[in-house]
């Protein structure tokens, strides 16, 4: 897995981008590998490796192994560029956890990854605080070794699923302890053409029931894959951290947290899920419940890492 894969330029233009921000959407839970200046590096969802480099001015390039295909519709769903999410802003701008999020970033939209990545995000969240999560994501990339050339630039990238069903020791390496078997059975279900057809079933139940078919794959993890590969936004991905901040912002008890959130959100509950790390930094719980009392609830641009600023993750693996 050492060698380089050399990928072509295959299309460029611009992005219309109006009512977005390309720079919030770009930077929002990117692998800090993927992330420059005023540019970005998007990971497209086709058959074979296909990368789009995007500037926050809307400026893109596209480069894959075969140009074969439109590629730039497949860019924009990926960026959520013709996402109507006026419904949601209206219930976040009188929410008091996501009012001031939305009001100085109305233009975030969620930027999809493929199921694979997805699913392997969600078990690596699983038990686990943002920097220990995202950490493992970022070990993960590092240690299979996968590169792309993408014009005068080498890029790592995530490894695919056969990558880590030929090698599952490196998942031990890069530190995920027990999440190293769920992470495997996923990689088979995939490989297995198991999951294929989830993004044409229409119940979000029965995706979330197919996913949670994969063992280890619990309610949490197959509704953030849900919602971060799927755009399925309507079953709530809960962890203990968002439950008990629930039951403090609404008093209401933790039992009940999840059937008060999803009557709040309605069919945006797991958007919201999101949008509240994000606004709230992904704070370890003590830290993030303080933020909510004194109102500092907007994310802050300086804190590193955080889903902000992903940056910090390569700092941290250097040291």
């Amino acid at each position: 897995m050492g060698s380089v894969v050399e990928l072509k330029r295959c299309e460029s233009g611009e992005l219309k981008a109006d009512g977005v921000d390309l720079g919030v959407i770009l930077r929002v839970y990117n692998l800090c590998f993927w992330i420059g200046e005023r540019h970005a590096y998007v990971f497209l969802p086709v058959e074979g490796w296909a990368v789009g480099l995007v500037k926050w001015s809307g400026e893109y390039e596209i480069y894959a192994e075969e140009c074969s295909g439109d590629f730039k519709p497949v860019l924009e769903e990926v960026l959520g560029l013709h996402e109507d999410l006026s419904s949601f802003h209206t219930l976040a701008k009188r929410d008091p956890l996501l009012g001031d999020f939305v009001t100085t970033y109305p233009g975030w939209r969620l930027r999809t990854t493929s199921l694979w990545w997805a699913l392997v995000t969600g078990v690596c969240q699983q038990n686990a605080s943002f920097r220990q999560g995202w950490s493992m994501l970022h070990r993960i990339v590092l240690n299979y070794g996968r590169r792309l050339r993408v014009g005068d630039v080498e890029i790592p990238a995530s490894p695919s699923p056969q990558d880590v069903v030929e090698r599952p020791e490196l998942l031990v390496e890069s530190g995920v302890g027990y999440r190293a078997k769920t992470i495997l059975n996923v990689a088979r279900a995939i490989l297995n053409g198991l999951l294929d057809d989830l993004h044409r079933v229409e119940d979000p139940v029965e995706v979330e029931r197919s996913l949670r078919r994969i063992k280890g794959v619990g309610p949490y993890t197959a509704r953030l894959a849900m919602t971060l590969a799927l755009r399925r936004y309507e079953l709530p991905p809960i962890d203990r951290w968002l439950r008990r901040i629930i039951s403090v912002v609404y008093e209401v008890d933790e039992k009940y947290a999840e059937e008060h959130w999803s009557e709040r959100w309605r069919r945006y509950v797991g958007l919201a899920s999101i949008a509240v790390t994000i606004a709230l930094d992904a704070e370890p719980l003590t830290q993030a419940l303080e933020r909510v009392r004194s109102r500092r609830l907007p994310p802050n641009p300086h804190k590193s890492p955080s889903p902000f600023n992903m940056e910090g993750f390569c700092s941290m693996l250097r040291s």
